[in-house]
């Protein structure tokens, strides 16, 4: 019996972060910038294929990519009674809810209040601007090789 294995991640395509506003703000010390490193690398498709064909454990089922607007996890029906201030401010609470804990262990907690605040204004900004804030989602679907 095959195993199949279904993997989902975010591929790359966005916006730096705004250490360097916030450094500039005298917001956050700049020693702290300088050696704070998240690698994130958002790989492309072909590359993501090549690594899979290339390790060689794995058969590659079904590959596909999308791109998802940033308020996808709101749902329509909230979307629609929900102003653009609302939506910003749901945006910018779920990506706290994954990158807090790593900013607050090296910046501080003191200061993710604040930085928090600053990133929804700048996905209020880009929503009153309509500009487009998505991300690229990739499924893929692999078979165990024997």
């Amino acid at each position: 019996m095959a195993t199949e294995q279904v993997l989902h991640m975010n591929g790359g395509v966005g916006e730096t972060s705004y250490a360097n506003n916030s450094l500039l703000q005298g917001f956050i010390d700049e020693g702290k910038l300088e050696t704070f490193n998240v690698p994130y690398y958002g790989a492309t498709i072909k590359e993501v294929k090549k690594v899979i064909e290339a390790e060689g454990s794995f058969t590659l089922q079904k590959f596909e990519s999308f791109k998802l607007d940033w308020d996808a996890c709101i749902k329509q029906t909230d979307k629609s009674s929900l102003d653009k201030q609302g939506r910003a401010a749901i945006i910018s609470k779920v990506i706290r809810a994954v990158s807090e804990p790593i900013l607050a262990s090296h910046f501080g907690e003191q200061v993710m209040d604040d930085l928090f605040f600053r990133f929804k204004e700048k996905i209020l900004d880009r929503m009153m601007k309509a500009m487009k804030l998505e991300y690229i989602n990739l499924v893929i679907s692999l078979t165990k090789n024997r």
